[in-house]
C-alpha cells in the first residue's frame, strides 16, 4: 500500500526550519521564566508564612505554658486557637493572591515600578486584611484575635513583597548580562518613535527585552540592520521576540511585512497614528463592522471618577470643619490690616470651559483689578499668565497667606459644591484662556483644583509651558496612586513657601 504525502508550497523548508528554530529558542525562554517565576512566587509567599510563625511565637504562644519547644510541631497543634488563626491566614491569603494576580504582579514579564507596585501590595494587603476579619465577625468566632499580630502581619506581608521584587530585580539584571536569557526586539523604522523606543530599551535596566537593531529603507546607519526585506532571515539570526512597527502608515508594505513574520512566533506591535494623542487614553471599540480606537479624554471616568469626587466631598467637609477656627483667624488679620472685603470671587474657567466663581481670601488692595493695567509691562511669566515677584498691590497679611497658600483655603467651599476637586489643574480667567492654543485647552478635560502637579514640582517658578505638560501629563496618567503622591507631596510644599507669589 502506497502512501500519497501532499506538500503545501507556500511554505518553503527553510522557513520551516526557521520557524522549528525560533519556537525551539522561545521554549527555553519561557521554561527558563516559568522555572524562575515559580521560585519567585514560591519564596515570596514563604516570607509570609515565617513572618506569621515568628509574630505568632512572640504574641500568641506565650499565653500557652505547655508548649514542648523539643517537640515543637506536635505542641504547636496543640494551642487551642492554632485552627482558627490559619483559618483566618487562608482567606487573608486568598482574597490577597486574588487582588495581585488581578493587577498582574505575578506576571514575570512586567515591568517591576517599585513606587507603584507597593501601592497596590498596600491596597491589597488592606483589602483581604478587612474582609477577612469583617467575614469572621459576621460568622460571630468566640477567638479574640491580636491586634499587634494582625497589623504587623499586615506590614510584614508588604515588606516580603518589595523585598521579593528586589530580589527579582536583581536576578533580571544577572541573566541579562548572560548568553542564555534574553528577548531580542526589532525595531522596523528608525524614525524619532523608533529612536524613542529604543532608547526605553535600552534605559530600562530592569527589563529582560534587549534592542537588536532597525530595519528601514530610507536611512543608514550602525544600528539599521537592513531593509525591511531582510526580515525573516533577521528574525533567524537574532531569534527575534518583539517586534515593533513604527511606520503604520505604509500601509502595502506593512501587510506585506507582517504576511512574512506572522507565521513565526514573534509578537509584534504597531504603534498607531497620531500616537501622542492616544499614548494613555484610548478605548478599543467597533464602529458597525471595522474595528476602532476611540480617543478617551483621561482615565478620569466612571468608577474612578466617582471615587474621586466621594473623596472631595468628604475630604472638603471635614478639611472645612478642622479648619475653622484658622479662616476666622485669617478672616479677622485682613479685615484689620486693609480695606475691602475678606473674600473675593474671581470669575475662573473650569471643566470643559465652563464658568465658575473661585473663592479666594483677598491678598491684595481693594483696587487691585484697576492697578493691573499699569503694572502689565513688569510681567515676569511667560505665556496667558500675570505674575510679579514683588506685586506691589500684595497687602502684608496678603504676601503671607500667599506665600504658605492659605489664601486657597475658602476653594474648600468650591470642592465641596463640585465646581472644583482637591487635585487637577489651576482654573484660569477668563482673559487668559482667550490666548490658549488648542493643546492647551486640554487644561479643561478635567475639574480643576486646589494642588497639582506643577505645584508640587516648582509652583510658580516654571514656565507656563511647564504648567500645561505637567497639567497633561496629570490628565492622561490619572490614577489613585498619582493622586494620593500629589498630595503627600503637596505638604512640604506650602510648609516650605517655596515658588509662590
Amino acid at each position: 500500500m502506497s502512501i500519497q504525502v501532499h506538500t503545501n508550497n507556500s511554505l518553503k523548508p527553510g522557513r520551516l526550519l526557521i520557524a522549528e528554530d525560533i519556537v525551539s529558542y522561545k521554549k527555553k525562554t519561557h521554561r527558563l521564566e516559568f522555572f524562575l517565576n515559580f521560585i519567585f512566587i514560591t519564596l515570596e509567599y514563604l516570607f509570609y508564612l515565617i513572618s506569621f510563625l515568628f509574630l505568632f511565637y512572640f504574641k500568641v504562644i506565650p499565653d500557652y505554658d505547655n508548649i514542648n519547644f523539643e517537640n515543637w510541631l506536635s505542641s504547636l497543634l496543640q494551642i487551642p486557637v492554632i485552627g482558627e488563626y490559619v483559618l483566618l491566614l487562608t482567606v487573608i491569603f486568598s482574597i490577597y493572591t486574588g487582588f495581585l494576580y488581578q493587577r498582574g504582579m505575578f506576571k514575570w514579564n512586567r515591568d517591576i515600578k517599585i513606587v507603584e507596585d507597593t501601592i497596590i501590595a498596600c491596597k491589597a494587603a488592606a483589602f483581604s486584611f478587612l474582609i477577612a476579619l469583617g467575614l469572621f465577625f459576621f460568622l460571630k468566632t468566640s477567638i479574640i484575635y491580636s491586634r499587634i499580630l494582625i497589623l504587623s502581619l499586615a506590614l510584614l506581608m508588604v515588606a516580603c513583597f518589595l523585598l521579593t521584587r528586589m530580589i527579582r530585580i536583581g536576578a533580571i539584571r544577572a541573566l541579562r548580562n548572560t548568553k542564555y536569557y534574553c528577548k531580542n526586539v526589532l525595531i522596523i523604522g528608525a524614525g524619532r518613535v523608533g529612536e524613542q523606543i529604543r532608547n526605553n530599551l535600552i534605559s530600562n535596566k530592569i527589563s529582560s527585552s534587549r534592542f537588536i537593531g532597525f530595519l528601514d529603507d530610507y536611512k543608514n546607519g550602525d544600528q539599521v540592520l537592513g531593509k525591511i526585506s531582510h526580515i525573516e532571515e533577521l528574525v533567524q539570526k537574532y531569534k527575534i521576540h518583539e517586534m515593533y512597527i513604527t511606520i503604520p502608515s505604509e500601509r502595502g508594505m506593512i501587510n506585506k511585512l507582517i504576511t512574512n513574520v506572522r507565521k513565526y512566533d514573534v509578537q509584534i506591535k504597531i504603534i498607531p497614528e497620531m500616537f501622542e494623542l492616544v499614548t494613555s487614553s484610548v478605548s478599543f471599540d467597533h464602529a458597525f463592522d471595522y474595528p476602532c480606537i476611540e480617543i478617551v479624554r483621561t482615565p478620569l471616568r466612571g468608577i474612578n471618577l466617582f471615587m474621586k469626587r466621594s473623596a472631595d466631598f468628604i475630604l472638603s467637609a471635614i478639611g472645612i470643619v478642622l479648619i475653622s477656627p484658622l479662616l476666622v483667624i485669617i478672616a479677622l488679620a485682613i479685615k484689620l490690616d486693609s480695606k475691602g472685603p475678606i473674600l473675593i470671587k474671581q470669575k475662573r474657567i473650569g471643566k470643559n470651559g465652563a464658568p465658575f466663581y473661585m473663592l479666594k481670601f483677598r491678598s491684595m488692595v481693594e483696587n487691585a483689578e484697576q492697578l493691573k493695567a499699569s503694572l502689565v509691562e513688569k510681567n515676569e511669566a511667560v505665556g496667558p499668565v500675570f505674575k510679579i515677584k514683588n506685586d506691589p498691590r500684595i497687602t502684608r497679611i496678603g504676601r503671607f497667606i500667599r506665600k504658605y497658600s492659605l489664601d486657597e483655603l475658602p476653594q474648600l467651599f468650591n470642592v465641596l459644591f463640585g465646581q472644583m476637586s482637591l487635585v487637577g489643574p489651576r482654573p484660569p480667567l477668563p482673559n487668559e484662556v482667550e490666548q490658549y492654543s488648542d493643546y492647551q485647552w486640554r487644561r479643561f478635560d478635567v475639574r480643576p483644583g486646589i494642588t497639582g502637579l506643577w505645584q508640587v514640582s516648582g509652583r510658580s517658578d516654571l514656565p507656563f509651558d511647564e504648567w500645561v505638560k505637567l497639567d497633561i501629563y496629570y490628565i492622561e496618567r490619572w490614577s489613585l496612586s498619582l493622586e494620593f503622591k500629589i498630595i503627600l507631596k503637596t505638604i512640604p510644599v506650602v510648609l516650605k513657601g517655596e515658588g509662590a507669589y
